[in-house]
């Protein structure tokens, strides 16, 4: 039975001791006093086990909370890790497969021209037009994997130099280009939709170099440069 149990339990018997006899002497009166101030002291020591029992539960509890919230720290921080080594690894195998599709590109250039000098219809056109075929489709397979990775080409010749996706390998100054335009493409650049996964090498059309470059507008609040008299 708990104490609060038994210190009600004590009182009520007071009560009824007290209902039955109707009135209580002097030695009667001091003895209910010090049955209720031993009472008191009872309920206020049990009230402090309370407290102190409860205070306990709030601290382990927020020792707990606390453990709990460390431990899903850590999980996101292992999360977030995975997650980064995973884009490292695809992107590392990414870059691994450019070489190789440079590399076809540049043997169906070299095999297209070869079958130029081959004559049409003889039994070498139709080996090595068949040997094309299969480097094709090398090719095209490469080129699938990159699309399914959401990697693509970046756009060059005839566009503007930007920085942002090309580098300038070299100039052209035959004026046969707008200035600051690629006007052709030394290796081909590959993007994703979060980043750049390998920038474009282009040769970008320049002024010649007898020719003026264009002069840089002055701000408008400069004041105007006086001559010397």
């Amino acid at each position: 039975m708990s104490s609060k149990r038994l210190i009600w339990d004590e009182i009520s018997q007071l009560a009824t001791r007290i209902a039955d006899k109707g009135s209580l002497g002097a030695a009667e009166r001091a003895e209910l006093a010090d049955q209720l101030g031993r009472l008191g002291k009872v309920q206020f020591k049990a009230n402090a086990l309370q407290e102190a029992a409860l205070q306990q539960h709030k601290d382990t509890l927020s020792v707990l909370q606390a453990t709990i919230a460390r431990q899903e720290e850590m999980i996101a921080a292992l999360q977030q890790n995975h997650r980064k080594d995973i884009t490292l690894a695809r992107q590392d195998l990414l870059l691994a497969i450019l070489p190789a599709v440079d590399g076809l590109e540049a043997a169906l250039a070299n095999a297209r021209r070869q079958l130029e000098r081959v004559r049409e219809g003889g039994d070498a056109y139709v080996r090595f037009s068949a040997w094309l075929n299969g480097l094709q489709l090398v090719h095209q397979r490469l080129l699938d994997v990159l699309a399914q990775a959401e990697v693509e080409p970046i756009l060059a010749v005839g566009q503007q130099f930007d920085p942002r996706l090309h580098v300038a390998s070299s100039v052209d100054t035959s004026g046969r280009a707008p200035v600051g335009t690629v006007v052709s493409e030394e290796r081909r650049g590959y993007r994703t939709p979060d980043s750049v996964l390998r920038y474009a090498e282009v040769i970008v059309s320049r002024p010649a170099a007898d020719a003026p470059l264009p002069a840089a507008p002055l701000p408008e609040a400069a004041p105007a440069v006086q001559s010397a008299p």
